[in-house]
């Protein structure tokens, strides 16, 4: 039986993971929070990290982060449950209410618990084995996440797994990538839990014979879906709780670890997720469409790499579409001075004249910023600081140095680019020259002025003038990849076997180091 083509889903872009409680969190910030999700993300999970700061018993100058229930997350979840509700929006924006497990982590590895629909508790199961028997009965799901850490202090045993509960697991998040002990991406975001070991690994509960697909989301700070942090696709019929839930529970899952790269794979046209009992040939078809230019797909069997195709030797016979990157922001940093404000506010539109803008997708980090494609051009207003705070939510420091749209461009040789900003000024880059080279915009002068207007440090007064650049304000438009540089169709064709079960999954890179892995499939001949 052959299973339905992609044609038959459209794939939703979610954040399954993004604490919103936890010490000195406002509360009365979920709407914030969960608005400026709406604005690049089709599903947000809104979810209640229960902890506190523990202090009671201790010496002064020390503190550990609380383990088991207390009476006041009670409060947090029903606060957690009313603003899931009000923010569900079927068909535009969809909500999970979510928390993360906060029970024996450190013997059984983290875990969210996610329900479909509100109206259950939060539970406050101690042992992993408790928690699975307390979720069965329910509408509920409970996913591992930075399984990779060391087995017995937060690395996931994977004795203890139900292929029901848990039918997808993080590969990527903030804390980095724990595919296997050997991944082309690091798992260094958190220095406090150390490396990846080997035994918790993604690839580890795959080769324990798990069933159990990818997904990536943040677990870090700032935005929900704040971009290199994790992002989850998932192939869905609509976008609707009933409809993303069963997607998960099928594994039509994959993650990102920022760009939204485009990915579906089937094998003997069974999509990326099934378990099969045999096929008839071994042969799988990957697409794959990033925002950025391809580099290449892996198709991982076993653990093993057992087939790559490498796009960069592809010729292209370019169809007058192009991807664009244009960045923006950088700018002054208290680390040269006490600027009187390290924010800079940055409203306008992108625009091609003699052309136009088809699609764009942003590289968004920190709250505020938003978007819209609108005859042909994509207007935006967003904020960039190099201060490192991030007042809404409990834990760590976002990174908003820069904010970033991947776009598309239909555009000829005669095109130009134009960045028009609302101070009035017009940055140009003509296609035929962006075809060949990446441009870049220092605001230079206006640093100078701002380093003689707040500190009286005229051009003659400066020694270095890396305190001009450095503090400078700078715009970047990447050099125009043709869109045929971008994707592909590939097929791999009799695919390795061993004797029992074998699964297969994907792995899909840019040039500039972005990534996204695929569900696998299992075949147990």
């Amino acid at each position: 039986m052959r299973h339905q083509e992609p044609s038959d889903y459209s794939v939703f872009w979610g954040d399954f993971h993004k604490h919103m409680t936890g010490p000195g969190t406002d509360r009365s910030e979920f709407d914030t929070v969960l608005d400026s999700a709406r604005e690049h993300l089709d599903i947000s999970v809104v979810q209640c990290y229960p902890f506190k700061w523990y202090q009671k018993g201790r010496v002064d100058g020390i503190r550990e982060e609380s383990a088991g229930h207390d009476p006041d997350f009670d409060d947090w979840w029903n606060d957690i449950e009313a603003a899931a509700r009000r923010h569900h929006d079927p068909g535009e924006f969809v909500t999970f209410p979510t928390y993360e497990w906060h029970g024996n982590r450190a013997r059984w590895g983290d875990h969210n618990v996610y329900y479909r629909e509100e109206g259950y508790e939060i539970d406050g199961a101690w042992e992993l084995p408790n928690l699975l028997d307390n979720m069965a009965d329910r509408a509920a799901f409970v996913l591992p996440h930075h399984t990779a850490y060391e087995v017995g202090n937060r690395g996931k045993d994977w004795d203890e797994h139900d292929p029901d509960l848990s039918p997808v697991s993080e590969i990527y998040s903030s804390h980095g990538c724990n595919e296997s002990i050997d991944s082309p991406v690091p798992m260094d975001g958190n220095d406090d839990m150390g490396p990846r070991t080997s035994a918790g690994t993604y690839q580890a509960g795959l080769d324990r014979g798990h069933r159990v697909g990818i997904i990536a989301s943040n677990d870090g700070p700032g935005l929900p879906g704040t971009w290199n942090s994790g992002i989850a696709g998932i192939w869905a019929t609509e976008l609707t709780r009933e409809a993303v839930w069963e997607a998960i529970e099928a594994r039509r899952t994959y993650g990102v670890t920022g760009d939204r790269i485009r990915l579906w794979w089937d094998l003997d046209g069974h999509p990326l997720g099934s378990d099969l009992s045999s096929v008839s040939d071994r042969n799988a078809t990957v697409r794959v469409d990033c925002p950025r230019p391809l580099d290449s797909v892996e198709l991982v069997h076993d653990g093993d790499v057992a087939e790559i195709y490498t796009h960069q030797d592809a010729d292209f016979d370019e169809s007058g579409r192009y991807r664009v990157l244009v960045e923006m922001g950088w700018g002054p940093t208290d680390e040269y001075g006490d600027f009187d404000s390290l924010e800079r506010e940055w409203s306008g539109s992108i625009r091609v004249r003699d052309g136009s803008v088809t699609w764009a997708q942003p590289r968004f980090r920190g709250f505020g910023q938003s978007y819209e494609l609108v005859d042909g051009e994509c207007q935006f207003d967003v904020s960039t600081s190099r201060a490192e705070e991030d007042a809404m939510l409990p834990e760590l420091d976002a990174d908003r140095t820069t904010q970033a749209f991947v776009i598309e461009v239909d555009a000829g040789d005669d095109s130009v680019i134009e960045i028009d900003l609302d101070d009035g000024e017009t940055l140009t880059v003509p296609l035929a020259d962006a075809r060949s080279d990446d441009h870049l915009f220092s605001f230079t002068q206006a640093s100078a002025d701002r380093l003689e207007t707040q500190f009286e440090l005229s051009d003659d007064d400066i020694e270095n003038p890396d305190i001009v650049y450095h503090n400078a304000h700078k715009v970047q438009v990447s050099r125009a990849a043709p869109v045929e540089a971008c994707g592909a169709t590939v097929t791999f064709e009799d695919l390795p076997a061993t004797d029992g079960l074998d699964y297969y999954y994907v792995r899909a890179g840019q040039r500039d180091g972005q990534y996204a892995w695929a569900s696998p499939v299992w075949i147990d001949d």
